[in-house]
């Protein structure tokens, strides 16, 4: 060949003739009986295996890969994994180069793993890294009184190869058990008691972080719990003891007391206090230190001016008013001595307001009582007044003679007038003092129904008297067209009894008998009418009579 160098497809093609013709030769041979011919395999150093995985790393999760087998093509190899966590993915054997695909099984250990898979008389090293350990804890927050008391977390690892320690970054917080662990657990911790301000801790159980907070174990003490203030007010003070460190505050309930000093402090001090004057009825706040209570009472202040002091009322009564003035809360009363004086309004009170006195109209001498406000006491003098009341004060009555009794109320010596205004009715006297009754003489009537009226104590009676007369109009009615007319009625009486006769209407005109006795006769005259029909009346003897007439 000259050293002249072989492309590889021609070598493994005389490779392959070569392989062919031994082949050959020696069934040939056999067929022939000879045993001296035998046959060379492809050489082990010719079939040599070499692998490269797509990646040889994996997280704790797993995942997929390749390895990629190259040999020569007349070479078979054999393929194995040397861990269960990694699988072959496809055939484990072959001839020639290939691919192999695998599979990495997730982690759930925190210890990194390795494994290979073997190909023939080579591994392919394939490694995994752990799974990072979590803990879970039942609480990441605990609340304990001033007093302490322990606490117990429970702790929930994600794999029983975790391991973790408790610890405490306060020394008031002792681990009393579970200061190290392997897996799932428990952690007991001890809180001791506190005498001074709120405070927190932390508990650390791999790398989780359990918040301790702890109550107050301050306590406030005061000198008093209760003050007293005059009404016009002052300083004064009370004294507060607590530990050191204990923060505490002091605050009013009310506007009028005023803390001075010692709003705010430490341990132990003095709060300075001012109470305003009182224009007021007694009163309480509270002063609160350290949430300690300490009751403030002050005296009444009240003062009260009424006026006027008296009042004048005529006798027919009538209102009144008196004016209070004194501080805002101040509480007062009206009351009167007497039933004719009331009070309308204002019967309690407080601070500066009005009564409303309501005084009964006099019917009796002059009299005097008195209403009691605020505590003063206020005269009221009403002038002497009489009132009357008579009954009835109307009567109908027959057309007959005869009497009515009519009784006057007023009170004693109260004087009284009777005046009669119809020629008909006569009083039996003319005047008269206090309560009484007196007797009214009625002449029989010979007209139609009359009235008449008496003056009685400034009181008016009515009177009205029926007709011993019955009347009749013939025709009944009268109508007209729209021309009018002439129009004449008869009247017919039973006895020598009186009438008269009017129009009622501007229509119709009387032309006779405005009046008569006994039976008569009535004229009129209905003037034309130029517009809608119309009806008017004719009054005769007490009675309408219906005049109708048409439109044009």
């Amino acid at each position: 060949m000259g050293g002249k160098q072989v492309p590889v497809s021609a070598r493994l093609y005389r490779q392959h003739v070569l392989y062919a013709t031994a082949l050959l030769s020696a069934l040939w041979g056999a067929a022939c009986g000879s045993a001296s011919t035998t046959v060379t395999a492809p050489a082990q150093a010719r079939c040599a295996v070499t692998t490269q995985a797509n990646t040889a790393s994996f997280p704790p999760d797993g995942g997929a890969g390749t390895l990629r087998i190259s040999t020569n093509r007349e070479c078979a190899w054999s393929a194995r994994s040397e861990a269960g966590w990694l699988a072959l993915a496809s055939p484990g054997s072959g001839q020639g180069e290939a691919t192999l695909e695998f599979k990495v099984a997730s982690n759930e250990t925190p210890d990194t793993r390795n494994a290979a898979i073997s190909v023939n008389d080579q591994r392919q090293q394939i490694s995994q890294q752990g799974r990072p350990c979590e803990f879970h804890l039942s609480s990441e927050r605990e609340s304990v009184e001033a007093t302490g008391g322990d606490r117990t977390i429970q702790v929930e690892a994600t794999s029983p190869q975790c391991g973790w320690t408790a610890t405490a970054d306060v020394p008031w917080i002792t681990i009393v058990n579970g200061r190290e662990g392997v897996g799932n657990g428990a952690v007991t911790f001890r809180i001791e008691a506190g005498n001074g301000p709120p405070r927190t801790g932390k508990v650390t159980i791999g790398r989780e972080i359990v918040l301790v907070e702890q109550g107050t174990g301050c306590s406030v003490s005061v000198s008093t719990s209760r003050v007293a203030i005059d009404a016009e007010g002052g300083s004064a003070s009370v004294e507060v003891a607590s530990g050191a460190g204990c923060a505490w505050t002091a605050a009013a309930s009310v506007p009028w007391i005023t803390i001075i000093a010692g709003r705010e402090g430490s341990g132990s001090g003095t709060v300075n206090f001012r109470v305003d004057a009182a224009t007021g009825p007694q009163r309480t706040a509270t002063l609160t230190i350290g949430g300690q209570h300490v009751l403030i009472e002050q005296g009444t202040g009240c003062t009260f001016t009424v006026e006027p002091s008296g009042l004048t009322i005529g006798a027919q009564g009538g209102p009144g008013v008196i004016q209070v003035e004194s501080g805002a809360g101040c509480a007062w009363t009206a009351v009167a001595d007497s039933t004719w004086i009331g009070v309308r309004a204002g019967a309690t009170g407080q601070g500066t307001g009005r009564v409303d006195l309501a005084v009964s109209a006099n019917s009796g001498p002059s009299r005097t009582g008195s209403a009691t406000i605020a505590g003063r006491t206020i005269s009221i003098a009403q002038a002497s007044g009489c009132t009357y009341a008579i009954a009835p004060q109307s009567q109908s009555i027959a057309g007959t003679a005869g009497s009515l009794v009519v009784s006057v109320t007023t009170a004693a010596a109260c004087p009284w007038t009777a005046t009669s205004l119809a020629d008909w009715i006569t009083p039996s006297s003319s005047s008269g003092t206090g309560p009484g009754e007196l007797r009214l003489g009625i002449t029989a009537n010979t007209s139609p129904a009359r009235a008449g009226t008496v003056t009685i104590a400034g009181r008016t009676i009515t009177i009205n008297q029926a007709s011993q007369c019955t009347y009749r109009l013939v025709p009944p009615f009268l109508e007209y067209d729209a021309n009018g007319g002439n129009g004449a009625v008869l009247v017919i009486v039973s006895g020598p009894c009186t009438w008269t006769a009017a129009s009622t209407v501007d229509w119709i005109t009387m032309a006779s008998g405005l009046s008569g006795v006994g039976d008569g006769v009535v004229q009129f005259v209905v003037a034309p009418n130029g517009g809608p029909a119309r009806t008017g009346f004719v009054r005769i003897a007490g009675e309408s009579y219906t005049v109708r007439q048409g439109s044009r």
